[in-house]
């Protein structure tokens, strides 16, 4: 019960800092693209 527990445990850990990391590049791909489209001169 115990090993399952901590398995269980570290699983979500992993999966939250994976959502977190997933969260943090999604965030800096949305910055660039915004920065790139601002950068761009208008036709």
């Amino acid at each position: 019960m115990q090993i399952a527990a901590l398995d269980i445990t570290s699983y979500f850990s992993f999966l939250s800092g994976a959502m977190i990391t997933l969260f943090v590049i999604s965030l800096i791909i949305i910055f660039v693209y915004e920065y790139e489209v601002l950068r761009r001169p208008k036709s």
